[in-house]
């Protein structure tokens, strides 16, 4: 984000000395003003969208190979078809925001990706130090959620919530953390259907 905003003030500054001139060169006549009717105002240039959701480096790479892989991804990766991958903590609002969007677009897209959905907000740990990762003590107790886990840990998921896409080639095609933006969102699900 940062670098964007520093080459757009960049690209203004160049745009308005090369329109000022300084040429040295006498200017042309004014053109008269017109009589009668009074000139149309002219609106702003209209600004480019600015990519607020992108926080992740752009990614394409193939889906990790693994046992560990739950077997609803890596069917679907098998199978050739597009997967949104999500990982959230049930407890946090963000995870309960982001997964409203995520039903809308797909709702808004019926067929075109898969969902698996996994919470394992009680495996991400916040260190002393303020940076997060995932638990590494042993799933004794809880089994069922190793693979989702070791998943996460393949993938470089830090915090929840988290989203992964995957293409219909078995590609990541796009990683988002944090609460997504559905515009975003939308595009790189209809990006990975295609």
């Amino acid at each position: 984000m940062r670098r964007f905003v520093a080459v757009l003030v960049v690209a203004v500054l160049a745009l308005t000395l090369f329109g000022c001139g300084g040429g040295g060169e006498a200017a042309a006549p004014a053109a008269p003003a017109a009589t009668g009717a009074e000139a149309a105002p002219v609106a702003p240039p209209a600004s480019p969208p600015v990519a607020l959701s992108e926080n992740e480096p752009e990614v394409f790479e193939p889906f990790p190979t693994s046992d560990a892989i739950p077997k609803e991804v890596s069917e679907a990766i098998a199978a050739k078809q597009p997967t949104l991958i999500y990982f959230y903590d049930a407890t946090q609002s963000s995870s309960k925001e982001s997964r409203k969007i995520i039903n809308s677009v797909l709702n808004s897209n019926r067929g075109l990706v898969d969902l698996a959905a996994y919470d394992v907000g009680e495996y991400i740990k916040a260190q002393a130090d303020g940076t997060v990762n995932i638990d590494n003590e042993p799933f004794s107790k809880d089994a069922d959620y190793q693979q989702s886990i070791e998943l996460a840990r393949l993938l470089g998921v830090k915090n929840t919530p988290y989203v992964v896409i995957t293409d219909s080639q078995g590609y990541i095609i796009w990683k988002f953390k944090g609460l997504v933006e559905r515009d975003f969102l939308e595009r790189e699900v209809l990006r990975a259907a295609n």
